[in-house]
């Protein structure tokens, strides 16, 4: 596993992907996390049709985000974790799965689902992000699921980025999340 600590990360994505790394976790200071994180998904877009994991923005904020940094929404597939938990509007059902919550099992076959509409050869998963979940389940419970999902990432030949604010766990979490990871990009 390589760590990287940069002030371009989609460089260090890149070279990461060159060097075959299938998961990536970005950790991201706050002040840079909506930056940071848009550029990642305009460079994922540019290359590859994805899966957006959302548990921190509904979809509605996200596509409207997105559509004015001209980020290309045709090629994501949306999971919101947080429309219906808010008694949001779903719109878009087409291009977006609403869960109830963040509950991993619901992710998981939300995930699962996603995956079988993504017929391009270059595809990717995004999960945004890793320190909100950790808010709604036991640790062991959140390396259950990434070991479940990171093995799907894996066999099913798409690349994972996970997305983390620094600091918001653990350390010694963050140990055991690297473990199951190819590349550690700092930005």
């Amino acid at each position: 596993m390589i760590t990287n600590s940069s002030i371009n990360p989609i460089e260090d994505i890149r070279k990461a992907l060159e060097r075959g790394a299938e998961i990536i976790l970005v950790k991201v200071d706050a002040k840079n996390y909506v930056k940071v994180s848009l550029e990642i998904i305009k460079y994922f877009t540019s290359i590859a049709e994805g899966i957006y994991v959302t548990l921190n923005k509904p979809y509605f904020s996200l596509k409207k985000m997105f559509l004015k940094e001209e980020i290309n929404i045709n090629r994501l597939i949306f999971i919101d974790c947080l429309t219906r938990q808010l008694g949001g509007q779903e719109v878009d059902t087409d291009r977006c799965i609403y869960l109830n919550s963040p509950d991993p099992i619901q992710l998981q076959v939300a995930i699962e689902r996603a995956m079988d509409l993504i017929t391009a050869d270059n595809r990717f998963i995004y999960i945004d992000s890793l320190s909100t979940l950790a808010l709604y389940k036991s640790f062991e419970t959140l390396i259950k699921f990434l070991r479940h999902i990171i093995g799907k990432i894996r066999l099913r030949g798409f690349i994972g980025t996970i997305f983390t604010l620094e600091r918001e766990m653990d350390e010694s979490y963050y140990s055991q999340i690297s473990l199951l990871c190819d590349e550690i990009i700092e930005a």
